[in-house]
């Protein structure tokens, strides 16, 4: 199931997603918004990182695996980023299926 999310989490800034998910595990998954990192590659090795990991264990991992790989980010956070997720996931959030 493909899902998109919009939304601005307390403490970040607008996170867009689109995130295919199966079996409640992340097939794929694209994170933009209004935040920052540095540096933008290392943000995007992160991102696909994330392909394989379950949805609970989102946003321990994106935060885990930013600071591992040296990316400083400003306006996004794992929570964040697994709220938008959830809420798109419940159909709280803009959603579209495919």
């Amino acid at each position: 199931m493909v899902l998109e999310g919009l939304g601005k989490p307390p403490g970040c800034k607008l996170i867009r997603l689109r995130a295919d998910i199966e079996a409640g595990i992340i097939r794929a998954i694209r994170i933009r918004g209004d935040f920052f990192a540095s540096p933008e590659e290392g943000f995007d090795k992160v991102e696909q990182q994330l392909v394989g990991r379950s949805l609970p264990e989102l946003a321990a991992a994106f935060d885990d695996m930013l600071q591992e790989a040296g990316v400083e980010v400003f306006g996004i956070s794992g929570e964040g980023v697994a709220s938008v997720l959830g809420a798109a996931l419940t159909g709280s959030g803009p959603r579209e299926g495919t």
